[in-house]
């Protein structure tokens, strides 16, 4: 037994030795090769800039592809995050670099440029305000599922959604940076190894609603074949804003940049003003707490070109979905049995950050249908009223109850930013599939099983929980996410181990048949 263990040692480090090189069209890429916890080797390619630095005058632009390299590009590290601002977090700081569009290339040490396997792209979550694509390793999916995974970066917050609703400054290019992604990952993953017809684009959260706006954009037809949205849609609540004009003017206000009348001054002067300052003035805008918990003031906007008209008019719209070839994608949705959840911790942050007692204001009645339940129906549907107040509050709370329980807060929050848009989403693509009979499958599950190792856990299963599973219960994912949501911890069981090995080769299999 000695011998054996030896031998599969000495394999491993000859692997872990040999520098993988891999030609394409982009160029030549040198990347790295390492092992999971349990020991099997996979080749990773990080860092790979796949458009030119939207710094300067580029900002505020759509990104154009990098040219490559002539040389050998050493692929042997992740880029820069993307500036993020955590003060929704309640913490005050501001991380990342302008020059963050990069991707990374993850796949099994058995492939070749003729292996021929199924491609999945990940495209992180965080309220189109944070996230980065190193949080996620993505080691046992590609290992154990023999799947490629690429993972990509996107501008966040005011550089990467900024709109003035004109010319000056359309918005949405953090949507344009996604799709410039795919761009590169339909040109060069066969040089991977890659299926470049057989791509899965899945995502989480904002990440999620990003898979559903790419889906839905017509210019993506032919760049993937399924899609995985897990927590989020083109329609959740946070996902679009109405009012992009009036919150690029609070920020140039912000930043002394509001003395220019013309969209195109303003966008000129706020070129000027650095990425971190930018950033650290995107949130919250004005002064209302409420809104600030409701929504992320520089989200996807309607630009008439990405996002052609109010995402619930897209959704609803069979013939704009047969024209952007939604009925050409299989399709998985998920949700988690405890979406609002959420809530606990962004209601802490406005909390801090206003001074007030959001937490404890919603238990009261009145506060919840005249304040929190008009303010969500105003993000979701453009509009409120007393009889749609009336009906939605009836709904959550019963009509002799003084109070709001914690749980029907984070209900109305939860089906407004996840429920509702992810199940209106999944059956616009069963209608439609059925409708014309294309054979393309839609799929829908809830996670509910709360991990046993995050201890003092309440009932049912946040908003995000379910990346644990999703990325096979690995080290490094439950440290991230932990910190995230300053978990209390202990090591996960075998049951937990087998559980993600389930979750993955749920998702794997999707990404490999459909």
């Amino acid at each position: 037994m000695i011998v054996i263990g030896i031998f599969a040692f000495l394999l491993t480090f000859q692997h872990l030795s040999a520098l993988p090189v891999i030609d394409t069209p982009w160029g030549t890429v040198e990347g790295t090769t390492n092992v999971t916890e349990d020991w099997t080797p996979y080749h990773a390619f990080l860092g790979i800039p796949f458009a030119v630095p939207p710094i300067g005058d580029k900002r505020f632009k759509r990104p154009q592809p990098h040219p490559g390299f002539k040389h050998t590009f050493k692929a042997d590290k992740y880029g820069p995050a993307c500036f993020q601002s955590f003060s929704v977090l309640g913490v005050n700081s501001v991380t990342g670099d302008e020059d963050c569009l990069t991707l990374n290339v993850f796949t099994p040490t058995s492939v070749t440029k003729s292996t021929n396997i199924p491609v999945i792209v990940w495209i992180h979550g965080g309220g189109f305000i944070q996230g980065n694509a190193f949080t996620y390793d993505p080691s046992s999916i590609v290992a154990h599922g023999q799947v490629i995974m690429v993972t990509i970066q996107y501008r966040l917050g005011p550089l990467g959604f900024l709109s003035t609703e004109d010319d000056a400054s359309a918005g949405n290019y953090g949507l344009w940076d996604q799709h410039l992604a795919l761009q590169w990952v339909k040109k060069n993953i066969a040089s991977f190894g890659g299926d470049i017809n057989s791509i899965t684009l899945m995502g989480q959260s904002a990440g999620s609603a990003s898979v559903a706006f790419q889906a839905l954009y017509p210019g993506s037809k032919g760049l993937f074949h399924r899609v995985i949205t897990q927590s989020g849609s083109v329609t959740s609540s946070w996902a679009h804003t109405r009012n992009a004009l009036k919150y690029a003017r609070q920020l140039a206000q912000k930043v002394n940049c509001s003395s220019h009348s013309d969209s195109a001054s303003m966008i000129a002067c706020l070129r000027t003003v650095s990425a971190k300052k930018l950033t650290a003035a995107s949130w919250p805008m004005g002064k209302e707490p409420v809104t600030a918990l409701v929504e992320f003031y520089f989200v996807p906007t309607i630009d008439g070109v990405f996002v052609r008209d109010d995402p619930l008019v897209l959704i609803n719209s069979q013939t704009y979905l047969k024209q952007a070839g939604f009925q050409n994608l299989d399709c998985m949705v998920s949700l988690v049995s405890n979406e609002g959840g959420i809530f606990k911790s962004m209601s802490n942050a406005a909390d801090i950050h206003f001074h007030t007692s959001l937490q404890s204001s919603v238990h009261n009645k009145a506060f919840f249908k005249n304040t929190l339940i008009p303010e969500v129906l105003q993000v979701y549907f453009g509009a409120s009223s007393s009889d749609m107040t009336q009906t939605v509050a009836k709904v959550y709370v019963p009509s002799q109850s003084h109070t709001v329980t914690l749980q029907a807060v984070m209900n109305s929050v939860g089906d407004a930013g996840m429920v509702v848009p992810v199940t209106l989403f999944a059956r616009a693509h069963a209608k439609l599939t059925n409708s014309l009979k294309t054979g393309k499958k839609t799929y829908m599950y809830v996670f509910d099983h709360v991990p046993s190792f995050i201890i003092d856990h309440g009932k049912g299963v946040d908003h995000g929980e379910d990346l644990l599973y999703t990325f096979g219960v690995n080290k490094a994912m439950i440290k991230a996410i932990a910190k995230g949501f300053s978990y209390n911890l202990t090591d996960p069981d075998k049951s937990e181990k087998e559980l993600g090995h389930t979750v993955m080769g749920l998702l794997t299999e999707f990404a490999r048949h459909g």
